[in-house]
């Protein structure tokens, strides 16, 4: 399945109940499954973006409908970044 990337800033709300992400966080997992995917790892990260979540959809219109639900109560911004496995990228280059 496809892995997806997703680099996520928390806005002011999101700051001001940060108290409350691992509870979003499980939300989070409850809605990927509903779209046939799975969040694999969510990390805390320092710097740019406040974490990163590592997630597999069987498709772009899944994650999308994934993203846009989970983004509606409007506690962070996010950016999504589409990956190729390792094997995959391997095989692209070598035909190169």
């Amino acid at each position: 399945m496809p892995k997806y990337i997703r680099l996520t800033s928390l806005t002011r709300k999101g700051q001001e109940q940060i108290h409350e992400s691992t509870e979003r966080t499980n939300q989070m997992r409850e809605m990927a499954e509903e779209n046939g995917g799975t969040i694999e790892d969510v990390f805390l990260t320092f710097g740019e973006f406040d974490f990163v979540t590592i997630a597999e959809f069987p498709d772009d219109k899944s994650y999308a409908e994934f993203a846009l639900k989970a983004s509606k109560g409007g506690e962070y911004g996010a950016k999504t970044l589409k990956a190729i496995e390792e094997e995959d990228y391997v095989s692209i280059i070598e035909k190169l």
